[in-house]
């Protein structure tokens, strides 16, 4: 069988990651977004957030075991794959999550998910933290590996593999992966809704 994915938040499934897995490796998978619905390439028109998304995976017969997970919303991708990751039911090898390179690498924080009707407005107010992420993954069998040097995504492998592999030493650390200057010099301006606050969660590792 075909290795398969999910992804979402790919816009019409052109600028995504997956698109090179899917035109020219011949992975399968399944694609949603909120904005665009192509069938034909199995991209469904689908609004996603923490309550809805393990119910959207069984909509669409997603396997209980994937190659690869890609989250990019824009907003609380943290606090959707919390949702997955808790419910327990569809697991990933490979997890790719879009994060807000901006916060500091010792700061463990996400947006509030109940202001999600509000998502994105363009500001510095998104997403989580690098070590929220991390920490996250670390709670349930996943290791940060890599940043991408753009600033927009994360990438974590299942810890077992890493130990099967005997590599899990080779891991950098957050430190080492934070990205202080994207090499795309994203510029989000301050969040000016006073309104809209951080989750802070504590954390003893970094």
């Amino acid at each position: 069988k075909p290795p398969r994915f999910v992804e979402f938040g790919t816009q019409e499934g052109q600028q995504c990651n997956t698109r090179f897995l899917r035109q020219q490796l011949g992975w399968q998978g399944l694609m949603m977004d909120g904005g665009h619905d192509i069938p034909n390439i199995n991209l469904h028109k689908e609004i996603i957030t923490p309550k809805n998304i393990n119910d959207l995976l069984a909509k669409y017969q997603t396997p209980s075991l994937i190659d690869l997970l890609s989250i990019d919303i824009d907003f609380d991708d943290y606090f959707v794959w919390k949702s997955i990751l808790q419910a327990n039911r569809f697991h990933a090898r490979v997890v790719i999550i879009e994060y807000n390179y901006a916060i500091p690498p010792n700061e463990n924080r996400a947006v509030d998910p109940d202001q999600d009707s509000r998502r994105w407005t363009g500001s510095d107010y998104y997403g989580a933290s690098m070590l929220a992420m991390a920490a996250l993954g670390r709670a349930h069998n996943y290791t940060l590996i890599y940043a991408e040097k753009n600033g927009v995504n994360l990438f974590f492998i299942q810890t077992s593999i890493l130990i099967e592999q005997n590599i899990l030493h080779k891991v950098p650390s957050i430190k080492d992966l934070h990205i202080s200057k994207p090499t795309m010099n994203w510029k989000h301006p301050p969040e000016i809704d006073k309104t809209r606050r951080w989750i802070w969660n504590d954390t003893v590792w970094i």
